[in-house]
């Protein structure tokens, strides 16, 4: 028995689970949703009620947590298509992503003593085509420290959330 954020009410679903996985102190399971024929992630924190059952399954071969998620950030299954997202942040602040990645894919680009650039390789939007939240707030949690200089569409969602959050203390 599953209840999402967006609902009132609890969801049933038969889950064969394949791994857990953490992020941002929550846990997450991936598994096979039968009810919905495909993989899914569900957040343990929201899981109002589980039982075992007699059923069986077998894992994939081909299942690899780590390669499903190689491009996604977040908890989030990517659908395939990565993007290269370049930003730029002080040399202070460099110091701090270098030894801190913002994902596994990081990379640095340029530094001149002033400035760093760096890029990641992730999927930064869902089978819809919006944008996911949690790579525009992580890259919003730099504030001016950090300025994304591609592509133009991150760039211009990380601009208008900041530019809400500064009208708010106008």
């Amino acid at each position: 028995s599953y209840r999402k954020y967006t609902s009132s009410e609890a969801s049933e679903y038969t889950l064969r689970p394949y791994a857990v996985k953490e992020f941002a102190k929550r846990w997450y399971i991936i598994g096979h949703c039968v009810e919905r024929d495909g993989l899914r992630v569900y957040g343990l924190d929201r899981v109002k009620s589980m039982k075992i059952t007699d059923a069986t399954f077998r894992m994939p071969k081909d299942f690899e947590v780590e390669e499903i998620f190689a491009t996604s950030f977040g908890i989030y299954l990517p659908d395939g298509r990565g993007q290269k997202i370049t930003f730029r942040t002080s040399e202070k602040e460099a110091q701090y992503l270098r030894d801190l990645p913002l994902h596994t894919s990081q990379s640095e680009e340029t530094a001149d003593g002033d400035t760093a650039t760096f890029s990641i390789f992730v999927c930064p939007k869902d089978r819809n085509g919006r944008l996911y939240n949690d790579l525009i707030m992580e890259l919003c949690r730099y504030g001016s420290r950090l300025e994304v200089l591609s592509p133009a569409d991150v760039r211009a969602a990380v601009a208008e959330e900041l530019q809400k959050a500064a009208d708010i203390y106008k």
